[in-house]
């Protein structure tokens, strides 16, 4: 079976419709009101995870096994922090969208820029579903920085990590004992960004490296962020 290559006409082109799509989607949301705007991320949050079930059930009937296809990956945990932020209260639906937009967002986007379903051809059930689930991943915390429903401050910055402290000890025990690489936590996917850090970290200091990768992106999200915030009020 003949997949398709990083960048090739058919990748740039979806990654530009989903742009569109993203364009399109905020100058919409910035018209709703708040109430709109929350069904609005329900009716989009919901889309992905059925999106998900579909993806696995076509795979476990294509002879997949079930406990390879399990919602662990960060992008997967995105789909009910995203849930959890459309049905909750104010405070907690303002806290997962933080997490949404400084953890699984760049996930996603990395995962759109550099997918690691290049093994189907392009225009298969899988690469399609996967650009479906992981654009809405991109295009829901979008929204919330667009409707502000998160206040995103870096005296937050402990959120994410609170987050990943409470989900990735279990899935790295669930990696080892299923021989499953969930998070990418045991290695990383051939041509990605991982794999640079697994370069130089070798076996014994991945985990580290991961973690001082994560570390540098969510300190540039968030000085960018209150840089942005300090350039507005200056103004």
């Amino acid at each position: 079976m003949k997949g398709f290559e990083l960048f090739s006409p058919e990748h740039l082109l979806m990654l530009v419709f989903i742009v569109l799509v993203l364009t399109a989607v905020l100058c919409l949301s910035r018209r709703l009101t708040e109430a709109a705007a929350v069904r609005l991320i329900c009716c989009l949050s919901i889309t992905a995870l059925i999106s998900e079930v579909i993806q696995d059930i076509l795979l476990i009937r294509d002879g997949g096994n079930f406990i390879d296809f399990l919602p662990l990956h960060l992008c997967n945990l995105g789909l009910f922090v995203n849930l959890a932020a459309s049905f909750t209260g104010r405070k907690l639906r303002s806290f997962f969208a933080e997490i949404s937009i400084v953890l699984i967002m760049p996930g996603a986007a990395g995962a759109l820029i550099f997918p690691d379903w290049t093994y189907r051809p392009f225009w298969s059930y899988l690469p399609m579903l996967c650009f479906l689930t992981h654009g809405l991943l991109v295009i829901i915390p979008c929204i919330f920085i667009a409707k502000k429903t998160a206040t995103v401050s870096i005296k937050h910055i402990w959120y994410p990590y609170l987050f990943l402290l409470i989900v990735t000890p279990p899935i790295y025990l669930l990696n080892i004992k299923c021989s499953e690489n969930y998070m990418y936590l045991l290695y990383p996917p051939s041509g990605s960004p991982l794999d640079w850090i697994h370069s130089i970290t070798g076996n014994d200091l991945y985990i580290p490296g991961l973690l001082m990768l994560v570390t540098i992106i969510l300190v540039f999200e968030y000085l960018m962020i209150e840089a942005i915030r300090q350039i507005k009020k200056d103004h």
